[in-house]
């Protein structure tokens, strides 16, 4: 029987947004442990596609289902209506692709994600641990758009051409997918 404790989480690299309610679940009898393993596949919580009904910021989105999402690799100014009117205008109302790296949540519980938008059918993404070697040791970034999104555009890329964004290096962490694609921008 397993039995959770942080570092159980920790080793299985459960988001920190499930965490309470897992814990909340093991206090009241929960022990479906078990299917922890391949939470990563688990279409409620890391969805594939969705509508965006809310714009929070220039860098952190909701959608029609209140999941709550933050674009992974990039970073918007605190309060700036530029920035959160720019990305409105991309995805408010409309359909939007999520694809997983190799981190899934940030400290606030939001899930990270590249988003996708205008693709031309359902994009075929890589598995979100494909850039991770070892620890922090990536391998080489993708440059190019994924297959059924050769035509959409990467949102997180269409705010840092507008420099409304600046692209973020995770401290201590290894390569995100598209993060050298991000940088040839700032360059």
């Amino acid at each position: 029987m397993i039995k959770p404790s942080f570092d159980w989480f920790k080793k299985n690299k459960v988001p920190a947004v499930l965490i309470p309610g897992l814990v909340m679940a093991s206090v009241l009898g929960w022990t479906g442990w078990k299917q922890l393993e391949n939470y990563k596949q688990n279409k409620d919580i890391f969805v594939w596609s969705g509508i965006v009904q809310k714009v929070v910021d220039g860098d952190t989105f909701e959608l029609v289902n209140g999941l709550t999402f933050r674009l992974i690799g990039v970073d918007a100014p605190t309060d700036d209506p530029v920035s959160t009117k720019f990305l409105e205008s991309l995805i408010l109302n409309h359909k939007v692709w999520l694809e997983y790296d190799r981190y899934q949540d940030d400290k606030y519980g939001r899930l990270l994600a590249w988003v996708w938008i205008n693709c031309e059918s359902k994009p075929t993404f890589l598995p979100s641990d494909y850039m991770h070697l070892t620890y922090n040791s990536s391998r080489e970034g993708l440059i190019e758009n994924p297959k059924g999104c050769k035509q959409g555009k990467l949102v997180q890329e269409e705010l840092a051409k507008k420099n409304l964004v600046s692209t973020v290096k995770y401290k201590d962490r290894g390569e995100l997918k598209y993060e050298e694609r991000l940088r040839k921008i700032d360059k």
